[in-house]
């Protein structure tokens, strides 16, 4: 079984937008239509997943949900397809051939000021009905037949599992609808507006910064935020919501940081950082490889090192 798609995007797209049941999907993916069957929906659900946690930098874990082999295999393939089909927004960065956490921070370097604010739970709050309805509405206007199967290979336990190859592209094409209103609505308020992932940002020059998307008490916008009722009004009605704890509105006189680079000037990574890496190198060239991470993870690492090991097997490498 070939490990990924040999015809062009244009080929896939055409062939999609002609699938009219679960067996053309079958065809599509180049799996037989048995087989696919037997991975999606009579295999254990405890036995296409592989869980475990890792820390968040924020607090807390994130669960990862990684596809058996065969699974996995039956959802790279289908994301090939997704991302043929799937025309990307100006606005979205994250998980796009050719745009990055660079291309998304570069939209909003220079700016006086920068608002960055997270979606909670941005993997698991979008579910099964949601992805279905995805695939039968517009643009894409699938039957019922066939969008259920998609989204079935797509969804486990009701939400799109953090670890899947159908992830990242799926919740782009969920986001579609939200990155075009949170477009218009940055234009409208002389704003720049990107979404990199979960990572909402908005940018602008103006003397202050528009109450339809921060509101601050008067004389200290840089102080506590509150989300203004527009930019709520657009999040919450596509079925998001925000993480209260990660709004930040940052002006000129402090550093701006957008998806983890610095932009006060031109995109950047902090000092402190490439400090750390040019001690990696530095380790790596003097005493080896293995030496050299043993030195990164008593160094730099703690928080990440129990589960490196997991990593570096490709238990979490789903998407």
């Amino acid at each position: 079984m070939s490990l990924e798609l040999q015809q062009s995007a244009a080929a896939l797209r055409e062939r999609f937008f002609a699938l009219e049941t679960r067996e053309a999907v079958a065809n599509l993916l180049e799996i037989k239509y048995n087989h696919l069957m037997w991975c999606v929906y009579r295999v254990p659900l405890s036995q296409r997943y592989t869980h475990f946690s890792l820390p968040k930098k924020s607090g807390g874990n994130r669960t990862i949900m990684a596809p058996v082999s065969t699974l996995k295999l039956v959802q790279r393939k289908l994301s090939q397809v997704l991302n043929a089909v799937y025309k990307p927004k100006p606005s979205a960065h994250g998980f796009l051939r050719g745009r990055s956490i660079v291309t998304n921070a570069k939209q909003h370097a220079g700016s006086k000021y920068v608002l960055n604010l997270d979606l909670k739970d941005f993997f698991p709050s979008i579910n099964y009905g949601r992805v279905r309805g995805m695939f039968m509405g517009t643009p894409y206007k699938r039957n019922p037949s066939v969008a259920t199967l998609l989204a079935a290979i797509c969804c486990a336990d009701n939400q799109l599992p953090q670890g899947a190859p159908t992830s990242p592209i799926v919740s782009n094409m969920i986001c579609a609808k939200m990155d075009s209103q949170l477009q218009k609505l940055a234009e409208e308020n002389r704003c720049f507006y990107t979404r990199y992932a979960d990572d909402i940002t908005f940018s602008t020059d103006a003397r202050r910064f528009p109450q339809s998307l921060v509101i601050a008490l008067p004389g200290d916008e840089l102080g506590p935020v509150t989300v203004g009722p527009a930019l709520l009004s657009v999040i919450q009605s596509n079925g998001f919501e925000i993480n209260a704890n990660k709004v930040r509105l940052q002006g000129r006189g402090v550093r701006q940081e957008v998806t983890g680079l610095t932009t006060n000037r031109l995109p950047n990574v902090q000092r402190r950082f490439a400090a750390q890496i040019r001690a990696m190198l530095h380790a790596w060239e003097r005493y080896g490889l293995d030496q050299a991470e043993k030195e990164f993870l008593a160094k730099y690492d703690h928080y990440l090192a129990p589960n490196t090991a997991r990593c570096s097997n490709g238990i979490a490498a789903g998407s």
